[in-house]
């Protein structure tokens, strides 16, 4: 598996996964300055992450100030979870962010159906919970 920023012709095979392995997750308009990376195997799109090396967690559990890194979207194909395509799409952001300058990253899991796994899973991908009253589930963030 090889971990490698988004081409544009990655986008219709990056709109299949969505749709085969996250079909409830919207369609979002983000900024033209997002970083995308995919996760590759025999020519095959497996995982896709996109986020924001600008962002700005405002909450009180922010532990430094902006810029931080900000994930948007993450998905995996469902037949490639739990064989390390989330946790090296994640690091490989992180590492992005460390390299833009950014401290410390954050997201916020989709509060949807699996809520439960998916912050377990953000957890052992080194991502804590940060406080935050005003959120049901917890703002995550990890050191970049």
């Amino acid at each position: 598996m090889l971990i490698r920023p988004a081409l544009t012709e990655d986008g219709p095979d990056i709109a299949r996964l969505v749709a085969r392995s996250a079909p409830s997750f919207g369609a979002k308009g983000y900024s033209e300055d997002a970083v995308a990376l995919v996760a590759v195997d025999a020519g095959a799109v497996v995982g896709w992450i996109e986020g924001v090396l600008d962002g700005a967690y405002t909450g009180p559990g922010a532990l430094v100030p902006p810029p931080h890194g900000y994930v948007l979207s993450l998905v995996v194909d469902a037949e490639w979870r739990q064989r390390g395509v989330g946790t090296g799409l994640l690091d490989a952001f992180v590492e992005e962010a460390r390299t833009a300058g950014c401290r410390w990253v954050f997201l916020f899991p989709d509060e949807g159906e699996g809520v439960e796994a998916r912050v377990a899973f953000f957890r052992t991908a080194g991502f804590e919970a940060v406080d935050d009253p005003d959120e049901e589930w917890p703002v995550m963030g990890r050191w970049a």
